[in-house]
């Protein structure tokens, strides 16, 4: 779900980041992201871990796979052609890509690299040249209604915590109530300790959820290898949706058993977290080998996806770009508006095919909570309703979406619907009847642009800029949805 707190808005009020800009973008058709919303963390009946939808929420058969382009660094021209418009709408024409990664450039880096007259430098050099790179590629993603994962790629980013911690604060100001972000904090830890990267991520998961709840990938061990290392050990993640990376390259990993000398193939270690509840998302793969390289082997190929299937896991082919290399999907001589494809982008290309060419946009908006995460195995039922997209405001209907176990929240617990009574007077709403509520802010189109928690008594609204608003308070299984305006 999406949420701002008061404070937060009283804030970004303040920054010049209002309301009535903070959702101007709209998707030009229904994608992916209008038929699944927000992608959310939980655990199936058997408690492995999945990732699912805010549409239906955490419930067998409702797990959401979603497959694309991660896009390379961005650092050189055969590879910045991409991070544009043109060229993640191409992909999404000719590929059918559901994703698109963007794998920004963080340090001080210098291939002299040049791109229409721009010397490419890393975020260290040339902070605002990478930061106008991610917005394109995000928007261009929202426009096209598909995800886009906004990666800090990095080796090293432990040592770029402050940076970082900018970075994604501004990223999550900024998009962070879009269904369409995900926020990979950590590309590719080297082989340090997971401890080290689980106190880097922990600071920068804690400003991003200042500002949004959408997923968080986070980087494991010795290039992402290592995902079972995190069992038992998890970030503190206020939102609990976190999930953790395995990155492979098929003719270098193997998917199950062990290597000669005794270490586990990372297709194992992928399987040991994910079957002890762990969500995980293969953000980064490659068709050959793991250094770029090599040819495609369609066998080993084929045993990865398998695995990648079995699992439901989402994941991004290492690279939209005409590099030199074995991984590259495009053959040069490509640009940003035709495509040609090399070994590796074929094969890839015929594993996107079997991607939906059509999708249906949540009967609810997409945006409803179906299925708040609060740790431990998978619980009863919750009640989700949410508002849907017409002018008109009216409310969306029901949904049930798996309520995943432990403590549930207040607002989660049983209220008669007649108990719950909701006035608005004076710039403030007047909640009563219950305990506990939560309130949701929508504009006329049905965008989602707050939420808040365990509110009772008064709500003063005072700090929202003067329109026209939708507001849904609800407490268990009672609501209601009223249309408000500030003068």
């Amino acid at each position: 779900m999406k949420f701002l707190s008061i404070p937060a808005l009283a804030c970004a009020m303040t920054l010049g980041f209002g309301l009535a800009s903070a959702q101007t973008i709209t998707p030009s058709r229904v994608g992916p992201v209008s038929q699944y919303g927000q992608l959310m963390t939980g655990k199936n009946s058997a408690g492995e871990g999945r990732i699912y939808g805010s549409c239906q929420g955490v419930k067998d058969g409702a797990e959401v796979q979603v497959r694309g382009m991660s896009l390379y660094w961005s650092l050189m021209p055969q590879a910045v052609e991409y991070w544009s418009e043109e060229g993640v709408s191409t992909m999404v024409r000719d590929m059918n890509i559901q994703i698109v990664r963007a794998a920004m450039a963080t340090g001080n880096e210098d291939w002299s690299g040049e791109y229409n007259g721009q010397k490419l430098q890393g975020y260290g050099s040339n902070p605002s040249l990478q930061k106008n790179l991610m917005k394109t590629v995000v928007e261009a993603a929202i426009k096209n209604d598909i995800y886009v994962i906004i990666d800090w790629h990095s080796h090293e980013a432990t040592s770029q915590t402050d940076a970082a911690k900018g970075f994604f604060e501004e990223m999550a100001k900024t998009y962070g109530q879009y269904d369409n972000v995900i926020f990979e904090v950590f590309n590719e830890p080297t082989d340090i300790a997971w401890g080290n990267i689980k106190n880097y991520a922990n600071q920068v998961i804690s400003t991003i959820r200042q500002y949004s709840d959408n997923l968080i990938l986070v980087g494991t061990r010795s290039w992402d290898q290592h995902p079972e290392e995190v069992i038992g050990q998890e970030v503190n993640d206020s939102k609990k949706n976190t999930a953790y990376t395995l990155h492979y390259y098929a003719n270098s990993h193997c998917v199950s058993g062990n290597y000669d000398w005794g270490g586990s193939c990372e297709g194992a270690n992928g399987e040991k977290a994910i079957k002890a509840g762990l969500s995980v998302f293969v953000s980064e793969w490659g068709t050959a080998d793991a250094n770029g390289g090599g040819n495609p082997d369609q066998g080993k190929n084929s045993q990865w996806q398998t695995f990648i299937n079995k699992y439901k896991l989402s994941w991004a082919n290492w690279s939209a770009s005409y590099i030199s290399e074995g991984t590259a999907a495009f053959a040069s001589g490509s640009n940003k508006n035709s495509l040609q494809y090399t070994t590796s982008g074929n094969l890839v290309k015929g594993y996107l095919a079997t991607n939906p060419t059509t999708y249906t946009a949540c009967a609810t908006g997409g945006s409803q909570q179906g299925g708040q995460q609060q740790g431990g195995d998978q619980g009863g039922q919750q009640q989700g309703g949410d508002q849907g997209g017409d002018q008109g405001g009216q409310q969306g209907g029901q949904q049930q979406g798996g309520q995943q176990g432990g403590q549930q929240q207040a607002i989660n617990s049983f209220v008669p619907a007649s108990a719950l009574s909701v006035t608005f007077s004076g710039k403030a709403l007047e909640i009563s009847g219950v305990n506990a509520a939560n309130v949701e802010l929508f504009d006329l189109k049905g965008h989602k642009l707050m939420m808040i928690d365990g509110v009772s008594g008064t709500l003063s609204l005072a700090s929202l800029p003067q329109g026209m608003y939708m507001v849904k308070v609800s407490s268990g299984s009672a609501s209601s949805v009223k249309a408000i305006s500030i003068k």
